[in-house]
Protein backbone atom coordinates (compact mmCIF):
# COMPACT_ATOMS: atom_id res chain seq x y z
CA UNK A 1 0.00 0.00 0.00
CA UNK A 2 2.96 2.33 0.59
CA UNK A 3 3.84 2.23 -3.13
CA UNK A 4 0.39 3.50 -4.09
CA UNK A 5 0.50 6.24 -1.45
CA UNK A 6 4.00 7.22 -2.55
CA UNK A 7 2.89 7.34 -6.18
CA UNK A 8 -0.15 9.37 -5.23
CA UNK A 9 1.97 11.83 -3.22
CA UNK A 10 4.43 12.28 -6.09
CA UNK A 11 1.55 12.91 -8.46
CA UNK A 12 -0.07 15.45 -6.17
CA UNK A 13 3.18 17.33 -5.42
CA UNK A 14 4.16 17.97 -9.03
CA UNK A 15 4.89 21.56 -9.91
CA UNK A 16 2.54 23.18 -12.37
CA UNK A 17 -0.28 20.80 -11.64
CA UNK A 18 -2.89 20.61 -8.97
CA UNK A 19 -3.99 17.03 -8.65
CA UNK A 20 -6.65 15.86 -6.30
CA UNK A 21 -7.26 12.41 -4.90
CA UNK A 22 -10.33 12.14 -7.10
CA UNK A 23 -8.44 13.35 -10.18
CA UNK A 24 -5.66 10.82 -9.69
CA UNK A 25 -8.14 8.02 -9.06
CA UNK A 26 -10.05 8.98 -12.22
CA UNK A 27 -6.80 8.98 -14.19
CA UNK A 28 -5.85 5.51 -12.99
CA UNK A 29 -9.38 4.25 -13.59
CA UNK A 30 -9.38 5.53 -17.19
CA UNK A 31 -6.01 3.97 -17.95
CA UNK A 32 -7.07 0.68 -16.35
CA UNK A 33 -10.29 0.74 -18.40
CA UNK A 34 -8.34 1.16 -21.64
CA UNK A 35 -5.96 -1.63 -20.63
CA UNK A 36 -8.83 -4.00 -19.77
CA UNK A 37 -10.57 -3.35 -23.09
CA UNK A 38 -7.37 -4.09 -24.97
CA UNK A 39 -6.96 -7.36 -23.05
CA UNK A 40 -10.58 -8.33 -23.74
CA UNK A 41 -10.13 -7.53 -27.42
CA UNK A 42 -7.06 -9.78 -27.57
CA UNK A 43 -8.98 -12.63 -25.96
CA UNK A 44 -11.80 -12.30 -28.50
CA UNK A 45 -9.34 -12.19 -31.40
CA UNK A 46 -7.48 -15.24 -30.07
CA UNK A 47 -10.74 -17.19 -29.76
CA UNK A 48 -11.58 -16.22 -33.34
CA UNK A 49 -8.20 -17.52 -34.50
CA UNK A 50 -8.79 -20.81 -32.68
CA UNK A 51 -12.23 -21.14 -34.30
CA UNK A 52 -10.80 -20.47 -37.77
CA UNK A 53 -8.00 -22.98 -37.27
CA UNK A 54 -10.46 -25.56 -35.93
CA UNK A 55 -12.64 -24.99 -38.98
CA UNK A 56 -9.60 -25.44 -41.24
CA UNK A 57 -8.86 -28.79 -39.64
CA UNK A 58 -12.52 -29.86 -39.49
CA UNK A 59 -13.11 -29.39 -43.23
CA UNK A 60 -9.60 -30.56 -44.20
CA UNK A 61 -9.06 -27.17 -45.81
CA UNK A 62 -5.31 -27.64 -45.65
CA UNK A 63 -5.65 -29.75 -48.83
CA UNK A 64 -6.68 -26.70 -50.86
CA UNK A 65 -4.30 -23.82 -51.57
CA UNK A 66 -7.21 -21.44 -52.08
CA UNK A 67 -8.72 -22.40 -48.75
CA UNK A 68 -5.34 -22.03 -47.03
CA UNK A 69 -4.89 -18.59 -48.60
CA UNK A 70 -8.31 -17.40 -47.41
CA UNK A 71 -7.91 -18.73 -43.87
CA UNK A 72 -4.30 -17.56 -43.84
CA UNK A 73 -5.31 -13.98 -44.63
CA UNK A 74 -8.02 -14.07 -41.99
CA UNK A 75 -5.78 -15.53 -39.29
CA UNK A 76 -2.82 -13.39 -40.33
CA UNK A 77 -4.79 -10.17 -40.02
CA UNK A 78 -5.92 -11.19 -36.53
CA UNK A 79 -2.39 -12.17 -35.46
CA UNK A 80 -1.03 -8.80 -36.61
CA UNK A 81 -3.79 -7.03 -34.73
CA UNK A 82 -3.07 -9.01 -31.54
CA UNK A 83 0.66 -8.27 -31.84
CA UNK A 84 -0.06 -4.55 -32.17
CA UNK A 85 -2.39 -4.62 -29.18
CA UNK A 86 0.23 -6.42 -27.08
CA UNK A 87 2.81 -3.82 -28.09
CA UNK A 88 0.30 -1.10 -27.26
CA UNK A 89 -0.30 -2.59 -23.81
CA UNK A 90 3.45 -2.60 -23.25
CA UNK A 91 3.62 1.08 -24.23
CA UNK A 92 0.71 1.92 -21.92
CA UNK A 93 2.35 0.14 -19.01
CA UNK A 94 5.57 2.01 -19.79
CA UNK A 95 3.98 5.38 -19.09
CA UNK A 96 5.34 6.55 -15.76
CA UNK A 97 2.58 8.27 -13.82
CA UNK A 98 4.94 9.37 -11.07
CA UNK A 99 7.15 11.50 -13.32
CA UNK A 100 6.72 15.24 -13.70
CA UNK A 101 3.72 16.49 -15.63
CA UNK A 102 5.71 17.34 -18.78
CA UNK A 103 7.16 13.82 -19.04
CA UNK A 104 3.77 12.30 -18.36
CA UNK A 105 2.15 14.52 -20.98
CA UNK A 106 4.82 13.64 -23.52
CA UNK A 107 4.48 9.90 -22.85
CA UNK A 108 0.70 10.07 -23.04
CA UNK A 109 0.82 12.14 -26.24
CA UNK A 110 3.14 9.56 -27.84
CA UNK A 111 0.83 6.76 -26.76
CA UNK A 112 -2.22 8.65 -28.05
CA UNK A 113 -0.51 9.21 -31.42
CA UNK A 114 0.35 5.52 -31.65
CA UNK A 115 -3.25 4.53 -30.88
CA UNK A 116 -4.56 6.92 -33.54
CA UNK A 117 -2.18 5.36 -36.05
CA UNK A 118 -3.35 1.89 -34.98
CA UNK A 119 -7.03 2.76 -35.19
CA UNK A 120 -6.98 4.78 -38.39
CA UNK A 121 -4.53 2.70 -40.43
CA UNK A 122 -3.88 -0.76 -38.99
CA UNK A 123 -7.46 -1.60 -37.96
CA UNK A 124 -8.99 -0.81 -41.37
CA UNK A 125 -6.21 -2.72 -43.13
CA UNK A 126 -6.78 -5.70 -40.84
CA UNK A 127 -10.53 -5.62 -41.51
CA UNK A 128 -10.00 -5.40 -45.27
CA UNK A 129 -7.47 -8.25 -45.20
CA UNK A 130 -9.87 -10.35 -43.13
CA UNK A 131 -12.72 -9.61 -45.56
CA UNK A 132 -10.53 -10.48 -48.57
CA UNK A 133 -9.70 -13.81 -46.93
CA UNK A 134 -13.40 -14.47 -46.45
CA UNK A 135 -14.22 -13.53 -50.05
CA UNK A 136 -11.52 -15.93 -51.26
CA UNK A 137 -13.33 -18.70 -49.36
CA UNK A 138 -16.75 -17.96 -50.88
CA UNK A 139 -16.25 -20.01 -54.09
CA UNK A 140 -15.17 -22.96 -51.93
CA UNK A 141 -18.28 -22.59 -49.80
CA UNK A 142 -20.53 -22.27 -52.84
CA UNK A 143 -19.08 -25.44 -54.39
CA UNK A 144 -19.36 -27.56 -51.25
CA UNK A 145 -22.42 -26.25 -49.39
CA UNK A 146 -26.11 -26.23 -50.19
CA UNK A 147 -27.48 -23.05 -51.77
CA UNK A 148 -29.44 -22.18 -48.63
CA UNK A 149 -26.51 -22.66 -46.27
CA UNK A 150 -24.21 -20.73 -48.60
CA UNK A 151 -26.65 -17.80 -48.66
CA UNK A 152 -26.95 -18.00 -44.88
CA UNK A 153 -23.15 -17.78 -44.51
CA UNK A 154 -22.95 -14.94 -47.02
CA UNK A 155 -25.69 -12.78 -45.47
CA UNK A 156 -24.75 -13.51 -41.86
CA UNK A 157 -21.14 -12.57 -42.64
CA UNK A 158 -22.26 -9.25 -44.10
CA UNK A 159 -24.50 -8.51 -41.10
CA UNK A 160 -21.74 -9.58 -38.70
CA UNK A 161 -19.19 -7.39 -40.47
CA UNK A 162 -21.47 -4.37 -40.30
CA UNK A 163 -22.25 -4.90 -36.61
CA UNK A 164 -18.57 -5.56 -35.89
CA UNK A 165 -17.54 -2.35 -37.69
CA UNK A 166 -20.05 -0.31 -35.68
CA UNK A 167 -18.79 -1.92 -32.46
CA UNK A 168 -15.15 -1.22 -33.39
CA UNK A 169 -16.01 2.37 -34.34
CA UNK A 170 -17.67 2.98 -30.96
CA UNK A 171 -14.76 1.38 -29.11
CA UNK A 172 -12.20 3.45 -31.01
CA UNK A 173 -14.16 6.64 -30.46
CA UNK A 174 -14.48 5.88 -26.75
CA UNK A 175 -10.79 5.01 -26.30
CA UNK A 176 -9.52 8.03 -28.19
CA UNK A 177 -11.90 10.26 -26.25
CA UNK A 178 -10.57 8.90 -22.95
CA UNK A 179 -6.98 9.30 -24.07
CA UNK A 180 -7.62 12.85 -25.20
CA UNK A 181 -9.20 13.66 -21.82
CA UNK A 182 -6.17 12.21 -20.05
CA UNK A 183 -3.78 14.50 -21.85
CA UNK A 184 -2.67 17.27 -19.54
CA UNK A 185 -3.50 20.72 -20.88
CA UNK A 186 -0.79 23.40 -21.01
Amino acid sequence: MNNFEELQNKWQNQSGMSATDNGFEALLKSVKSIENKQKTGNIVLTITILILLSFLIYVSGYNSNTFLLGIGLMVGSLVVRIAIELYSLKKLRGINFSKDSNTFKSDLTNYYSFRKYTHYLITPLALVTYAIGFVILLPQFKATLSQGFYLYILFSAIVFLLIFCVFIYKQIKNELSKLKQLQVQD
